[in-house]
């Protein structure tokens, strides 16, 4: 009994913390960006145009993460997501011909975010994880569709930036010489007002995008 726990003691003594102070987390993952769309009604000239709104689609892009950990159970974490591509589609106008489900705009979305993440278990092979942050979200190589421009005279295309909040819930399964496999799922709150000209004057509509986006991937801890 004596040798065997002398045995437990000495391979208790020479493993490793799974992660601890000091160390830094870096992750790769595939990501699938699905926006949890909602939308106020084009407003032109300030009048809001009944029954029309505006939808964004899913895409897939490419995310890395690094972070420190600051203690034994908590790091800061750097997302910087590759920038992904979404398009906006407009419903509601059909009177002015252009059909439900038109393709109106394109654009690019990069969304950097910082996150203060709580490690449940740093010691263990399977390490769960939630974090809490803040988001900025902006918006570049907007373009407006062909129909937009054609049926509707739209120029001059506009999308304000975004702050918001963000979460974040993952696991990390661990492999060999510090890699894991990685799975996480994040809520970002993001919004803009989109801003145009049209033939009937200046035009406006409020876009809530807040994407839950869902991540396989791996890490790596130094």
């Amino acid at each position: 009994m004596k040798k065997l726990l002398t045995i437990v003691l000495v391979l208790a003594a020479g493993q490793a913390l799974a992660v601890e102070k000091g160390d830094w987390l870096l992750h790769m993952r595939a990501i699938n960006i699905n926006p949890n769309d909602d939308s106020s009604a084009l407003r032109v000239e300030g009048a809001a145009v009944p029954g029309t709104s505006v939808s964004v689609d899913d895409n897939y892009s490419l995310d890395i993460s690094i972070g420190y950990m600051i203690s034994d159970h908590w790091a800061i974490e750097l997302l910087a997501d590759l920038s992904s591509k979404h398009t906006v589609s407009a419903h509601g106008l059909s009177a002015l011909g252009v059909p439900d489900g038109t393709d109106v705009v394109d654009t690019n979305v990069l969304p950097p975010t910082v996150f203060l993440q709580y490690q449940f278990r740093p010691t263990a092979s399977v390490r769960p994880y939630f974090g809490v942050g803040a988001n900025y979200t902006h918006f570049f190589n907007e373009e407006l569709s062909g129909p937009a421009q054609e049926v509707l005279g739209a120029e001059n295309l506009d999308l304000d930036s975004s702050f918001g909040w963000a979460a974040q819930f993952g696991i990390d399964w661990e492999l060999s010489n510090n890699w894991s496999f990685n799975m996480d799922v994040k809520y970002i709150d993001i919004n803009t007002e989109a801003t145009f000209n049209t033939a009937l004057g200046s035009a406006a509509v409020d876009v809530d995008i807040n994407p839950t986006v869902i991540g396989i991937g791996f890490g790596k801890t130094f």
